[in-house]
């Protein structure tokens, strides 16, 4: 009896111990899931879809840079892709997040089509990062300081996006924009 409870509770320890290594084993996994840890993915792994945006941002900007070159418009650019030129300074601090802004505008197509203006549309009204108006101009004012003038390239990532805005604007449109702050 003696040596079938040894025989027993060896079986015991093994299976004891095998569960253990087991259990140690596939805690020893270093990959979390659900994070991508091979950077070199083929680039036929990643989703059509994103890759089908990339290739409308690379020719959106390939249009942009033609449209520059053919008007020699000396523009700088943030990072997120707004081109932007102050063409009369205005006066006092830039504007910042928060404040109320009025503009006057033109707003046209890369085509040379004007889709909206001030004129027959009425001055824009906002404030800056706190209403619905597009990310372009947002990011542009702050930019910009009350009296000042600009001529802005805005990527429709940017703009209207993917779903334009549903009347003039088609999606995926790049807007040329002219602005003057007016002093509130």
């Amino acid at each position: 009896m003696n040596s079938k409870f040894k025989i027993q509770n060896s079986k015991f320890a093994f299976c004891l111990l095998l569960s253990a290594f087991c259990f140690l084993l596939s805690c020893n996994n270093h990959t979390p899931t659900g994070v991508i840890q091979n950077s070199t993915i083929k680039k036929e792994e990643i989703d059509p879809f994103i890759l089908g945006n990339q290739k409308i941002l690379e020719l959106e900007n390939e249009n942009i840079e033609l449209f520059l070159k053919r008007y020699k418009w000396n523009m700088r650019q943030t990072n997120t892709g707004l081109r932007y030129e102050i063409t009369s300074k205005g006066v006092g601090k830039n504007i910042e997040m928060g404040e109320p802004v009025t503009l006057e505008y033109r707003m046209l197509l890369l085509s040379g089509v004007e889709v909206y203006n001030s004129d027959h549309d009425g001055v824009k009204q906002f404030v800056v990062e706190k209403s619905e108006e597009i990310a372009g101009l947002h990011e542009a004012v702050q930019l910009m300081n009350r009296g000042a003038e600009a001529r802005l390239i805005i990527p429709s990532h940017l703009a209207y996006g993917a779903s334009g805005d549903g009347y003039k604007i088609k999606p995926y449109q790049t807007i040329v924009m002219k602005i003057t702050l007016k002093n509130n």
